[in-house]
């Protein structure tokens, strides 16, 4: 196996195991779930409406021009920058030198993000600048709150559409929920490393295909179905503000 076929699988493995971690017990309730704060009603598949919209809720943009930093110290702005900072987080582009620049900036650790960043840089260095992963947030747009002390941290499951095009790898789709944990450091939000999750199990769908497909209730209702079948309640999930489907 050459060294340039190791390093695409080594991201894929890496992309995986950040989708397991995302799973979450499904079968109990967590004591210290958060409000969900104001609600807008309910969308046509089940999910609460909430107020937070993707790719807003900053005052300013990160280096990549895209990423919004600046957020109120509130759960609906925690909220919103963990949505943000997760599109940042998955993205591989040829934006790279910013994106990686934007992704130390909103780093409350520089470790947080360290393999992240060392096997990206590696693969740009063998490869060269690509669209490798476009991450979108919006199309799908689901999340679900853990935990949330306004000022303090939040931690929440973040739902991406991300579009893989590796070299050497086949293209693919894959529609996933991470957690993501964010603290409030130095004036902002901030990504922090995030803990396992305990799980029985997890929203993770890959589709083959070369382009993002839109998000269907055929799509939907797959993700939210477990290995044995059964349907995985959509109760605690919200959908942002600004869907686009």
């Amino acid at each position: 196996m050459t060294r340039k076929r190791t390093l695409v699988i080594t991201i894929l493995v890496l992309l995986a195991a950040s989708v397991v971690t995302a799973s979450i017990m499904l079968s109990g309730k967590r004591d210290n779930i958060p409000s969900p704060g104001t609600s807008l009603g309910t969308n046509a598949e089940g999910f609460a409406i909430s107020p937070v919209v993707a790719g807003a809720g900053g005052t300013a943009l990160g280096p990549d021009g895209v990423t919004p930093i600046g957020y109120p110290p509130t759960c609906e702005g925690a909220y919103a920058a963990a949505i943000n900072y997760r599109k940042a987080i998955q993205t591989t582009d040829s934006n790279w030198p910013k994106v990686r620049e934007t992704l130390l900036q909103i780093s409350a650790d520089p470790q947080a993000l360290a393999s992240r960043l060392e096997i990206t840089d590696e693969l740009v260095e063998q490869y060269g600048m690509g669209n490798y992963v476009s991450a979108d947030t919006q199309t799908l747009g689901i999340f679900k709150p853990l935990e949330c002390e306004a000022g303090k941290s939040a931690l929440l499951l973040v739902s991406d559409v991300s579009t893989l095009h590796y070299p050497e790898s086949n293209p693919s789709v894959m529609v996933q929920a991470a957690p993501v944990k964010v603290v409030w450091q130095n004036g902002d939000w901030k990504f922090a490393s995030t803990p396992s999750l305990e799980s029985t199990e997890f929203l993770s769908l890959e589709l083959q295909a070369d382009t993002a497909p839109a998000m269907t209730p055929e799509i939907i209702n797959a993700l939210f179905t477990a290995n044995d079948g059964q349907a995985i309640s959509r109760e605690g999930w919200l959908v942002v503000n600004n869907a686009s489907r």
